[in-house]
């Protein structure tokens, strides 16, 4: 007699979660954190949307779509998706909660603006220098030998997508850190103020950098903020947050 697996069947009726990773050479390397917390209750899809090793993989619009076609798959089998994304990948995925009918959205110090880009001769020539020239070891390593030409498609894919945030009427949970250098939390509250989602809320986490699933300090507080938000044990409401709050923290 051929026993049937116990597990067959059950996993396919768990949700998955897609996570969208930020810019950077490290790509999906910054969501390990996050797949490791959340692996053992659903399924996470973590696409990597460029190839850091080729300067012609510089389309944005290619880098989005291929976020937008594995998040369609999965809607195809019928599945409960939640959609996630750090960054630069939180411009893209509120530009997909906009298309698709996904469950519940989480961004994590969403790329809506970037710090430095204002008021500035040359815009790709001060975002360049800003992110190689960071404070952190690891986030000057990450940044570069990047292509020259990435910034510039960075640039582009936050000019292009960042107005959605405006269309998004899902659940949507948005964690920014007080301290980020690389996205003003500022940002964030603006962008959160003009979302018509019914269903929303926004914490800044006190000390919080901008890599916040490999900041130690505040990693373990932003993952049981997620938690809580997929067990629907956060109270999501269409208010402005108040600058600067954060909840207790579960470090």
């Amino acid at each position: 007699m051929i026993l049937e697996n116990p597990l067959k069947g059950t996993r396919a009726k768990r949700p998955v979660i897609i996570f969208l990773h930020g810019f950077g050479r490290k790509r999906t390397g910054e969501l390990e954190a996050f797949q490791k917390a959340f692996e053992n209750d659903y399924d996470i899809l973590m696409p990597e949307l460029f190839d850091p090793e080729d300067p012609k993989d510089s389309n944005g619009i290619l880098w989005a779509n291929r976020a937008l076609h594995v998040v369609e798959k999965e809607l195809l089998k019928q599945r409960k998706v939640i959609l996630g994304g750090f960054s630069m990948g939180g411009v893209i995925a509120s530009w997909i909660a906009t298309l698709l009918p996904v469950e519940k959205l989480i961004l994590t110090a969403p790329a809506f603006d970037l710090i430095n880009l204002k008021n500035t001769g040359n815009i790709l020539a001060s975002l360049i220098t800003h992110f190689t020239h960071l404070e952190s070891p690891q986030e000057i390593a990450n940044f570069n030998g990047l292509p020259a030409n990435f910034f510039q498609t960075l640039i582009d894919v936050v000019v292009q997508f960042r107005p959605y945030a405006s269309r998004i009427s899902c659940p949507v949970l948005l964690i920014h850190g007080s301290q980020d250098g690389i996205v003003s939390p500022q940002s964030s509250r603006i962008a959160f103020a003009k979302m018509p989602s019914a269903q929303k809320q926004m914490f800044i986490i006190e000390n919080g950098h901008h890599v916040l699933f490999e900041d130690e300090g505040v990693c373990p507080e932003v993952l049981a903020l997620i938690r809580l938000y997929l067990e629907d044990q956060i109270v999501l409401r269409s208010e402005t947050p108040m600058p600067e709050s954060t909840e207790a923290s579960s470090c």
